[in-house]
């Protein structure tokens, strides 16, 4: 079993995967047009950066991405950018940002772009939990993914992100014998996937860009969009 000193990693660093703006959210086609989408798609990735440069305890920021848009908007918060040349999902894009880190020095807090709503706090509450644990998950409020993952080290375990991926992720944790922590947020567990998660939000952060464009697109007038289920996290 792999043994840490349970002081805690002061150099973590934040890894934000992030596709292709024209291909992003493609489940949200039922409400949104391409350009709501792309836009959507923008606007959350400017939350969550701006969110992560607001976390003291981080290092710095990874954007991985083979947009050119998205790599413009990361330099703007001094984020290092890592040109995904693979484009093959997220999983590969994450590995590719972890690569970059040093694995005798740097932990890793590999965050999605598609939640807007997460707080400096609520990061902070991940961060101080790597003190007690090597590894540390945040699941989705709904569809069982997991929505941040931290680790002390970033080859701890292999990210497998997706549907279902926090039973995956803690099943790998056990594999690899440590221990995991749990944070279970609202502000990070909750993230814009399907029509359903198109609610207004009623949480901890009073205010975003993210919400404020959602307010713009007027989804409530919109032909059909009432008809949408609401995701089972927010009933």
């Amino acid at each position: 079993m792999m043994r840490f000193d349970t002081q805690h990693q002061p150099n973590i660093w934040a890894i934000v995967p992030v596709k292709r703006l024209g291909l992003a959210k493609a489940r949200l086609a039922p409400a949104l047009s391409r350009s709501e989408r792309a836009a959507l798609a923008r606007t959350m990735l400017h939350d969550v950066l701006t969110t992560l440069c607001a976390t003291p305890q981080l290092a710095g920021i990874v954007v991985v991405s083979g947009d050119p848009t998205v790599a413009k908007l990361a330099t703007l918060f001094d984020a290092r950018v890592v040109a995904d040349v693979i484009e093959s999902g997220v999983n590969s894009a994450v590995q590719q940002g972890l690569k970059t880190l040093d694995v005798s020095s740097a932990g890793a807090l590999v965050v999605p772009a598609d939640v807007p709503f997460a707080t400096a706090a609520d990061l902070q509450a991940v961060i101080h939990e790597l003190d007690q644990h090597p590894i540390v998950l945040v699941p989705a409020l709904s569809d069982g993914g997991t929505n941040a993952l931290a680790m002390r080290r970033p080859d701890l375990i292999v990210p497998s992100f997706g549907d279902d991926s926090f039973a995956r992720h803690q099943a790998l944790v056990r594999e690899v014998g440590l221990g995991c922590g749990i944070v279970r947020s609202e502000g990070v567990g909750r993230d814009i996937d399907c029509p359903g998660d198109l609610v207004p939000w009623t949480g901890s952060k009073k205010f975003s860009l993210t919400a404020a464009l959602l307010a713009e697109f007027r989804l409530a007038d919109r032909p059909g969009v009432a008809a949408f289920p609401v995701s089972k996290r927010h009933m």
